[in-house]
């Protein structure tokens, strides 16, 4: 199990990490992912996303909300809930616990399984770091 929201802080590290550990056939130009109700932060939390070729090229850590081509948003408990694999992401949308800001679902579903690769990349690299103090 992941740290507990308290305690786990997405980091440019970490989202680096997550970053080189994703790899998919199919990846759409850019993807935004924002975070809302961060514990201790004053605002939104956006993960950023470039892609070249289904490989991940760029991630960037961003204050406030970014949007791109497809931009999705969620509770920050939800995320991790997501990561900690406690919350399918597919079973997040239609709970409305992961919405789509930017794109539409339709267009969204060609790249399920880059939506696992992020998962699990995702919580690989969380493993890898500790909490910030």
């Amino acid at each position: 199990m992941l740290s507990r929201s308290s305690e786990f802080r997405p980091t440019q590290a970490w989202l680096t990490e997550v970053c080189r550990g994703i790899s998919a056939d199919k990846a759409p130009p850019e993807l935004s992912v924002v975070a809302t109700d961060v514990p201790g932060e004053p605002g939104d939390i956006t993960l950023y996303f470039r892609f070249e070729g289904g490989r991940c090229v760029e991630a960037r850590l961003l204050q406030g909300r970014a949007t791109s081509r497809y931009t999705l948003s969620a509770r920050y408990e939800d995320l991790l809930k997501i990561m900690e694999g406690n919350l399918s992401p597919f079973a997040a949308v239609p709970l409305g616990r992961l919405k789509v800001e930017r794109g539409t679902l339709g267009e969204l579903a060609e790249y399920m399984p880059l939506a696992l690769e992020i998962v699990e990349a995702a919580r690989r690299s969380a493993r890898m770091f500790s909490a910030n103090p």
